[in-house]
């Protein structure tokens, strides 16, 4: 995890930035006990539950979530039932 700045303006930039000097990688923004960046190969499947904001970027883009990811992400956390 990468520090990504102070507030989420900041880490949207910064994030665009990493994203664009990482080709074909995934970043993400979390928040704990700060704001920081990751930078993957792949999205994990608990990506939207997880990351800061409803967004990742890839190649320098900003993209939302899908409805599909959310679902992925929803049925793959078990619940105490």
């Amino acid at each position: 995890m990468i520090p990504a700045g102070n507030t989420i303006d900041e880490g949207r930039a910064f994030a665009r930035l990493l994203s664009q000097n990482n080709p074909g990688m995934y970043v993400t923004l979390f928040t704990c006990f700060g704001l920081f960046a990751q930078v993957d190969k792949r999205l994990h499947v608990c990506a939207p539950t997880d990351s800061y904001g409803d967004s990742y970027w890839l190649n320098g883009v900003e993209k939302p979530f899908t409805s599909s990811q959310r679902i992925a992400d929803q049925n793959s956390t078990p619940t105490m039932s």
